[in-house]
């Protein structure tokens, strides 16, 4: 997230927010608490999430951040408002009786944890915290394509391994949500978000 002044308020506690309710709920879809009969409530919630990120992202790059902005709104479009739209399909076309065929989804998310992985050390010059958080998703992405693809592991296995590193990316937000809103109104850093691992000059 940018540290510099916006034209706007800062757009990061409700992006990061948006991003925690995303996690929690690919946490309840990967160990089975949200079910198949969820797909629209689903559908809906990343919904919102996508409309947070993109309004966050355009804000972070109209401010110049170039890295926070591109990475929210890859989060933004793949994470939420294509999984969004998927869930969509996938309730219509069960609720009409249609074969909806997803050969195309393991590949998509290939590509989401190359990119992602290659952009984390980006994240190094930020708050330690914010690129912990992405070591986690880079973790769960992984452990995601492997369950795509059905390869290495048992997919119960891959589903555990990557829920829980979703969950902690979402737990992450929080703390990282409430540190901006507190240390912002504060003016000081009331929580610690702490010092970044590479500092440029």
């Amino acid at each position: 997230m940018s540290q510099e002044s916006h034209s706007f308020s800062s757009p990061a506690p409700q992006a990061l927010g948006a991003l925690a309710i995303a996690c929690f709920i690919f946490f309840g879809l990967l160990t089975g608490r949200i079910g198949e009969e969820s797909r629209l409530a689903v559908a809906c919630w990343l919904f919102g999430g996508f409309v947070c990120q993109f309004t966050a992202a355009i804000i972070e790059l109209k401010d110049k951040n170039h890295v926070g902005g591109n990475v929210m709104l890859l989060f933004g479009s793949f994470f939420m408002l294509v999984t969004a739209l998927i869930n969509l399909a996938e309730f219509i076309t069960h609720a009409n009786g249609i074969h909806f065929a997803l050969a195309c989804d393991p590949y998509a998310w290939l590509v989401l944890a190359i990119v992602l992985t290659l952009f984390t050390p980006a994240y190094l010059v930020g708050s330690p915290v914010f690129f912990i958080a992405l070591v986690f998703a880079d973790v769960a992405l992984w452990f995601l394509v492997i369950l795509k693809f059905k390869i290495f592991l048992p997919p119960m296995v891959s589903a555990q391994i990557a829920a829980y590193c979703i969950l902690m990316v979402g737990l992450f937000g929080i703390y990282l949500a409430t540190a901006n809103i507190i240390n912002t109104t504060f003016k000081k850093a009331v929580i610690p978000v702490g010092k970044p691992f590479v500092v440029m000059n």
